[in-house]
């Protein structure tokens, strides 16, 4: 047996994803794809213009984007801190993912 890093459920040693979340399990030796995109610059934009969601239109995560650009509008500038922890969480998390799905390198 083997538990998903995403949820902690455990699963099956030949799960190929978890039952409960659908992450899918990435096994030592098995091609992962990278995406094309830089973690560093989508880190920075969501820091610098986050209150924007530039970082995440830059991901592809376009629906989080808006959903930041408008608390920011609504909130008269006060939801922008969303985008600078954004952006903090996005340059620590090495597996960090575009929208397709592949992680982003530094």
């Amino acid at each position: 047996m083997k538990y998903c890093e995403n949820c902690g459920k455990e699963c099956q040693d030949n799960a190929q994803f978890c039952d409960k979340c659908g992450q899918k399990f990435i096994y030592q030796g098995e091609n992962i794809e990278y995406s094309s995109k830089s973690r560093l610059a989508c880190g920075l934009l969501q820091i610098f213009l986050g209150s924007l969601g530039v970082g995440r239109f830059y991901s592809g995560h376009t629906k989080i984007a808006i959903a930041q650009l408008l608390v920011s509008i609504f909130t008269f500038g006060v939801g922008s801190i969303w985008g600078f922890i954004d952006g903090i969480v996005i340059l620590t998390d090495e597996k960090f993912t575009d929208s397709q799905g592949k992680i982003m390198k530094m």
